[in-house]
């Protein structure tokens, strides 16, 4: 297949989600990286579909694509190890990886990068492990969608490369917190650079499946409650928002909980405090969840744009991206990997 000189220069990004699948076209071809194009389709009961359809909104050719994966059997670990180049850091990673990793070694996909040099000529790497067959359910379900995927990386690093690309805040010790509908992913950055990742199994549908418990209702059914009443959140009666008011209150104590322990850990191995904490993500879109979520952590919470230094074609309206960016958190941190 020919492709344009546009497609040649773009980056194309699948993100699929539990709740709706996510595409974003990047252009590398200047120096500021323009959005050529995004879609955002609900997945319903047909996951191929709504993959197709959101890269065939894209309008473009090309069929190579950056994905990524994560859950519980995608470990993320920071470890320091003796400074050595790039050839021996390939060679080590296997033994360091049968250290810190709780799963049969040939198993999994490895991966490592070089994060920072510290004293006493040693280093920082993070170490990424992914059961293999998590990796292999993924490509084979974009490969029934007509894709080639060439890069996998994970949600909470595409997360953390959006953010960083944004130039909000390169001095602050900042907590990115992405809230998803099936799970939420952490990540807390500085300076350009990663500290800690990590997915929390915490939701919108722990939300749902709690007002299902509450009520005695199908989980469906609950589905549609929550959705109708956070949209319209601000404008119910008082007994319409305690059926979800209480459930959002409880869930988000937990999310919130598995956050301080994180930014706890990371306090008690570095000097500084996590100062700031950025959300995104399809679940921090409603107003009253920011607002929960600002009681319980504080530190100056607040929602991020993660197309913030990226250019916006003409054909697309700026209005509507601004609306729905926080969903596209990372897509567009996929997206932001250069092609080759």
């Amino acid at each position: 297949m020919l492709f344009s000189k546009k497609d040649e220069d773009a980056q194309v990004a699948i993100d699929i989600g539990s709740y709706s699948v996510k595409a974003v076209a990047i252009s590398h071809a200047k120096a500021m990286p323009v959005l050529l194009g995004f879609s955002i389709k609900p997945i319903g009961d047909n996951i191929i579909k709504a993959i197709s359809q959101a890269h065939a909104e894209l309008g473009l050719t090309k069929m190579k694509v950056v994905a990524s994966i994560s859950g519980s059997t995608v470990i993320a670990r920071y470890i320091d190890i003796p400074s050595m180049n790039e050839e021996e850091l390939a060679g080590a990673i296997r033994f360091e990886a049968e250290k810190v990793i709780p799963y049969d070694i040939n198993e999994v996909e490895l991966d490592c990068a070089k994060i920072e040099d510290l004293n006493g000529d040693r280093m920082r790497v993070v170490m990424v492990a992914a059961k293999k067959d998590l990796v292999d359910s993924q490509m084979k379900i974009l490969s029934e969608a007509g894709l080639e995927p060439f890069i996998f990386d994970v949600d909470s690093f595409a997360v953390a490369n959006a953010f960083i690309n944004t130039n909000i805040d390169n001095t602050s010790v900042c907590g990115l917190l992405n809230i998803g509908f099936n799970k939420s992913n952490l990540n807390i950055v500085m300076g350009g650079k990663t500290y800690l990742s990590r997915d929390i199994d915490i939701g919108g549908r722990s939300i749902v499946k709690l007002i299902a418990d509450n009520l005695s209702l199908p989980e469906a059914e609950a589905l549609k409650i929550f959705e109708d009443k956070l949209a319209r959140f601000e404008e119910l009666a008082e007994d319409e928002r305690k059926l979800i008011e209480g459930p959002i209150a409880d869930i988000l104590s937990r999310l919130a909980d598995e956050a301080v322990l994180s930014f706890d850990f990371y306090e008690n191995q570095h000097e500084n405090n996590v100062a700031k904490v950025f959300i995104s993500g399809g679940m921090s879109m409603p107003n009253v969840i920011e607002s929960f979520l600002k009681e319980s952590l504080g530190r100056g919470l607040q929602k991020w744009n993660p197309i913030t230094n990226i250019e916006i074609s003409e054909k697309l309206d700026p209005k509507e991206i601004t609306e729905l960016a926080p969903q596209l958190a990372v897509a567009t941190g996929l997206a932001l990997r250069k092609a080759k």
